[in-house]
């Protein structure tokens, strides 16, 4: 009796393994529901042209360019054509999981200032069989204990094997490009969660988790506690799409923070930087700011700018100026 009570225990903690968060504490957290509409969210399929504009309304984002340009990017377009669907936009996250588990691949960018976070993060074991550092492999079944490639919004915070650990909810359906298919992650236990095997200070191999993003436990309560219920978070090995980059005097668009004064060649004609609009207004109080974003984010570059004796002009004449549509 006792070597099967022992043999049955072994069970139990073996299935128990095969959950990512194993949560044995608390029943109702495995089976949870969301409540999320994934037919909300739509995955851009735009051309180069169509995404300049909309990449380089958030210019001011990554100044250091910490972040992988592809993935900063889709993370943009996606952010800013699902905004409307998205419950908290002062963040958004994105991971690169084709890089080696001991270098910085965990991104948190600020949407008002512009500035990045980097940190360790931990893939599942199932990714990464050969234990080299290195995820290859990527799946959105249970009990693969592998991680899961797509776009996510963040959940609920919850006390489980792991104090502290964050929900997380799929956006990307099986048969998504590249790879992308998550939206299992809440059945499967897939979650964000401290772990003594991440550590922000180690640049040598880091340990595995069961498919979630582990964090180190020093910063992953601050992270977390920003960006729970509703952030977007990206993770991905290679971009949707090529990057566009940031604007560049020259390339024939007056866009982003580009004005008569700082690139003559885009802006001649319309003396500001709005992308060609022909406004010379600057925003009013409160238009144009995204919500709070850094300057250049959430709106085309909307800056004051132009001849006043034009102006003058144009206001002799009963020509009613247009103003500026920042969004």
């Amino acid at each position: 009796m006792v070597i099967r009570s022992l043999v049955d225990s072994f069970r139990v903690a073996a299935a128990c393994f095969t959950l990512a968060a194993c949560v044995t504490d608390e029943p109702e957290v495995g089976t949870s529901v969301s409540a999320l509409d994934l037919g909300a969210f739509v995955l851009p399929q735009l051309s180069a042209a169509e995404r300049a504009p909309i990449v380089r309304k958030y210019d001011a984002l990554d100044p250091n360019d910490k972040v992988p340009r592809g993935l900063l990017e889709d993370a943009i377009i996606y952010f800013d054509l699902n905004k409307a669907q998205i419950p908290q936009t002062a963040y958004f996250v994105v991971v690169d999981l084709s890089l080696y588990s001991g270098k910085d691949r965990f991104w948190l960018v600020d949407l008002a200032t512009g500035a990045v976070e980097n940190h360790k993060v931990a893939h599942g074991s199932g990714s990464d069989p050969d234990n080299n550092g290195y995820a290859t492999l990527f799946g959105n079944v249970s009990g693969s204990l592998k991680s899961s490639l797509g776009f996510y919004l963040t959940g609920e915070i919850y006390d489980g094997t792991h104090p502290h650990s964050m929900r997380l909810d799929g956006l990307s359906v099986d048969g998504s490009p590249n790879g992308m298919a998550d939206t299992n992650v809440r059945s499967r236990l897939i979650v964000i969660h401290e772990a003594s095997y991440v550590s922000d200070t180690n640049s040598s191999q880091q340990g595995r988790s069961d498919g979630c993003l582990a964090l180190d436990p020093s910063i992953e309560v601050n992270v977390v506690d920003r960006i729970h219920d509703g952030t977007l978070i990206y993770t991905e090995i290679s971009p949707l799409a090529p990057p566009v980059g940031r604007a560049v005097c020259g390339d024939g668009t007056c866009d982003a923070s580009e004005t008569h004064d700082s690139c003559v060649t885009d802006c001649a004609t319309t003396g500001s930087g709005s992308g060609g609009s022909g406004s010379s207004d600057p925003p009013a109080d409160g238009e144009g700011s995204g919500n709070g974003m850094v300057a250049g984010a959430g709106r085309d570059g909307c800056s004051a700018g132009g001849s006043p004796g034009f102006m003058i002009a144009l206001v002799l004449v009963g020509v009613r100026r247009r103003r500026s549509t920042c969004t």
